[in-house]
Formats: C-alpha cells, sequence, structure tokens
C-alpha cells in the first residue's frame, strides 16, 4: 500500500507539459476503462485471486498506453511521451483499486473482521423473543431465522 501512496504522490509532482492540459485526464480515463475490463477478466479467470486482479488491471493499461505511444504516435510522425504512458498506467492503478474494493466480498462475509455471532428471534406461537445471541452464528440473519425456526 505503501508503495501506491508513493507512486501516486510521484505521478502527482510531475508538471502536466502536454500539448492539451485535458490530454492527462484523457489518458486517466483511458487507463481506468482499460483497467476495469482488464482487472475484471483477470478477476473473473483467476477466481477471485488479487494479485492477478492488479496485475490484469495494471498490466492491461500499462501495454495499452505503450501500444499507442509505440504504434500510434509514431507511425503519425509524434514524438514519444513517456508521461502518457505514466497517465494511463495511473488509470489503470486507480481500477485496480476499484476492482479490488468491489469484488472483495469477504469482509461482508465474515462481519466487517469481527467474530460475532447473529441474534436470532426465538420464535413461538404465542411470543417472540428477542433476542437470543448465538456465538457461532453464520452471520446471515435470514438462514439464523429460519434454523430458529424450524428447531422450535
Amino acid at each position: 500500500m505503501k508503495i501506491i501512496i508513493l507512486f501516486f504522490a510521484f505521478i502527482l509532482s510531475i508538471n502536466i507539459n502536454a500539448q492539451d492540459p485535458g490530454d492527462a485526464a484523457k489518458h486517466i480515463g483511458a487507463g481506468v476503462v482499460i483497467g476495469v475490463a482488464g482487472g475484471y477478466a483477470a478477476h473473473k479467470i483467476s477466481n477471485g485471486q488479487r494479485g492477478w486482479k492488479w496485475a490484469g488491471a495494471v498490466g492491461s493499461s500499462l501495454a495499452a498506453g505503450l501500444a499507442k505511444e509505440a504504434i500510434y504516435d509514431q507511425s503519425k510522425g509524434y514524438e514519444w511521451e513517456t508521461k502518457d504512458v505514466l497517465y494511463t498506467t495511473l488509470g489503470g492503478v486507480l481500477a485496480g483499486m476499484a476492482i479490488d474494493i468491489l469484488t472483495d466480498n469477504s469482509r461482508r462475509r465474515s462481519g466487517g473482521g469481527r467474530s460475532c455471532g447473529c441474534l436470532v428471534a426465538q420464535l413461538n406461537a404465542h411470543k417472540i423473543q428477542l433476542p437470543k445471541f448465538i456465538k457461532n452464528g453464520t452471520g446471515d440473519i435470514t438462514s439464523e431465522l429460519q434454523a430458529a425456526y424450524l428447531l422450535e
């Protein structure tokens, strides 16, 4: 995580000296779009392994930035701009962070990292007793209510 923060600080400290002031924003936007596509594809192929999500997002945006500078710009006679490749790759880093946050559901499954049970209602034909704390519960209130009802 420290490397990512240092990378952001480095990128933000560079002056934008492109032909168009919005050029950097366009490269970052393109990097985000390409990084989301590559990162999500890697997420699906690798069954959610975190390293592959990052490699897919950053690698695809880096490859797109290098291809744009090497193939497209060189054929048009433009000179190589390393900053454009860096901005496109920065978009891939942003996409990697977004995919990492949005596809990581282990926090939701485990109750936010806490080892907690589940509050379960005791169902009775005449009265409802709330709550009963089950220490080894799954954290899913629906299954706990169904189990409490069936055991009743």
